[in-house]
Protein backbone atom coordinates (compact mmCIF):
# COMPACT_ATOMS: atom_id res chain seq x y z
CA UNK A 1 0.00 0.00 0.00
CA UNK A 2 1.63 3.50 -1.20
CA UNK A 3 1.95 6.02 1.36
CA UNK A 4 -0.79 8.09 0.05
CA UNK A 5 -3.21 5.57 0.30
CA UNK A 6 -2.12 4.56 3.79
CA UNK A 7 -2.75 8.45 4.77
CA UNK A 8 -6.37 8.64 3.01
CA UNK A 9 -7.07 5.00 4.17
CA UNK A 10 -6.65 6.47 8.01
CA UNK A 11 -8.20 9.48 7.36
CA UNK A 12 -11.37 7.48 6.27
CA UNK A 13 -10.85 5.50 9.30
CA UNK A 14 -10.76 8.50 11.91
CA UNK A 15 -13.77 9.92 10.32
CA UNK A 16 -15.70 6.74 10.78
CA UNK A 17 -15.11 6.72 13.97
CA UNK A 18 -17.99 9.26 15.35
CA UNK A 19 -18.62 8.40 19.02
CA UNK A 20 -16.59 11.26 20.61
CA UNK A 21 -17.89 13.93 17.13
CA UNK A 22 -19.97 16.87 17.10
CA UNK A 23 -22.08 17.24 14.20
CA UNK A 24 -19.95 20.64 14.01
CA UNK A 25 -16.70 17.74 13.81
CA UNK A 26 -18.10 15.67 11.51
CA UNK A 27 -19.23 18.59 9.14
CA UNK A 28 -15.14 20.06 9.28
CA UNK A 29 -14.02 16.54 8.20
CA UNK A 30 -16.57 16.28 5.71
CA UNK A 31 -16.23 19.20 3.66
CA UNK A 32 -11.91 19.59 4.59
CA UNK A 33 -12.19 23.03 6.19
CA UNK A 34 -8.82 24.04 7.21
CA UNK A 35 -8.47 26.31 11.01
CA UNK A 36 -9.10 29.06 9.68
CA UNK A 37 -12.93 28.23 8.33
CA UNK A 38 -13.92 26.19 11.15
CA UNK A 39 -13.48 29.40 13.13
CA UNK A 40 -15.37 31.58 10.55
CA UNK A 41 -18.09 28.65 11.05
CA UNK A 42 -18.18 28.86 14.97
CA UNK A 43 -17.94 32.87 14.65
CA UNK A 44 -20.92 33.00 12.28
CA UNK A 45 -23.10 29.94 14.08
CA UNK A 46 -26.39 31.73 12.98
CA UNK A 47 -25.13 35.47 12.93
CA UNK A 48 -25.18 37.89 10.09
CA UNK A 49 -21.68 39.67 10.15
CA UNK A 50 -19.77 41.27 7.80
CA UNK A 51 -16.02 40.27 6.18
CA UNK A 52 -14.54 43.27 8.69
CA UNK A 53 -16.37 41.70 11.33
CA UNK A 54 -15.46 37.98 11.17
CA UNK A 55 -11.86 38.91 10.43
CA UNK A 56 -12.07 41.30 13.27
CA UNK A 57 -13.32 38.03 15.46
CA UNK A 58 -10.99 35.44 14.07
CA UNK A 59 -7.75 37.85 14.05
CA UNK A 60 -7.01 37.57 10.23
CA UNK A 61 -6.68 40.43 8.17
CA UNK A 62 -9.64 41.00 5.62
CA UNK A 63 -8.31 38.87 2.49
CA UNK A 64 -7.42 35.98 4.23
CA UNK A 65 -10.76 35.92 5.44
CA UNK A 66 -12.22 36.64 2.11
CA UNK A 67 -10.65 33.79 0.22
CA UNK A 68 -11.67 31.26 3.28
CA UNK A 69 -14.92 32.72 2.86
CA UNK A 70 -15.34 32.30 -0.67
CA UNK A 71 -14.41 27.90 -0.36
CA UNK A 72 -16.91 27.71 2.10
CA UNK A 73 -19.75 29.66 -0.06
CA UNK A 74 -18.58 26.99 -2.87
CA UNK A 75 -18.74 24.37 -0.52
CA UNK A 76 -22.66 25.99 0.21
CA UNK A 77 -22.17 25.91 3.80
CA UNK A 78 -22.60 29.70 4.24
CA UNK A 79 -25.04 32.27 2.52
CA UNK A 80 -23.64 35.82 1.69
CA UNK A 81 -26.86 38.58 1.52
CA UNK A 82 -26.43 42.23 -0.19
CA UNK A 83 -27.26 44.96 2.28
CA UNK A 84 -27.52 48.87 1.56
CA UNK A 85 -26.65 51.41 3.87
CA UNK A 86 -25.22 53.95 1.86
CA UNK A 87 -23.14 51.57 0.63
CA UNK A 88 -23.73 47.77 -0.87
CA UNK A 89 -22.44 45.47 1.37
CA UNK A 90 -22.90 41.62 2.29
CA UNK A 91 -22.91 39.85 5.44
CA UNK A 92 -22.39 36.41 5.94
CA UNK A 93 -24.12 33.78 7.65
CA UNK A 94 -23.93 29.64 8.23
CA UNK A 95 -26.96 27.83 7.02
CA UNK A 96 -29.79 26.34 9.26
CA UNK A 97 -27.99 22.97 10.75
CA UNK A 98 -30.90 21.41 9.43
CA UNK A 99 -29.71 22.19 5.90
CA UNK A 100 -25.82 21.49 6.24
CA UNK A 101 -26.74 18.47 7.84
CA UNK A 102 -28.85 16.87 4.31
CA UNK A 103 -25.66 18.66 2.73
CA UNK A 104 -23.27 16.80 4.57
CA UNK A 105 -25.17 13.47 3.85
CA UNK A 106 -25.47 14.34 0.35
CA UNK A 107 -21.65 14.90 0.09
CA UNK A 108 -21.13 11.28 1.92
CA UNK A 109 -23.89 9.69 -0.30
CA UNK A 110 -21.70 11.13 -3.25
CA UNK A 111 -18.87 9.93 -2.22
CA UNK A 112 -20.25 6.54 -1.64
CA UNK A 113 -21.51 6.22 -4.97
CA UNK A 114 -18.05 7.26 -5.94
CA UNK A 115 -16.60 4.24 -4.34
CA UNK A 116 -19.02 1.79 -5.50
CA UNK A 117 -18.57 2.56 -8.92
CA UNK A 118 -14.95 2.17 -8.64
CA UNK A 119 -14.68 -1.16 -7.14
CA UNK A 120 -17.54 -2.23 -9.71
Amino acid sequence: MNLNLWNFTYYSMELLELENKSKDEIVFEVFGLNDLQKDIFQVLDGSQLTVQEIASKVGRNRSTVQRALQKMLDKDLLVREGKTDKTVYYVYTTLPMEEIMDITSEALDHWHSQIQARLS
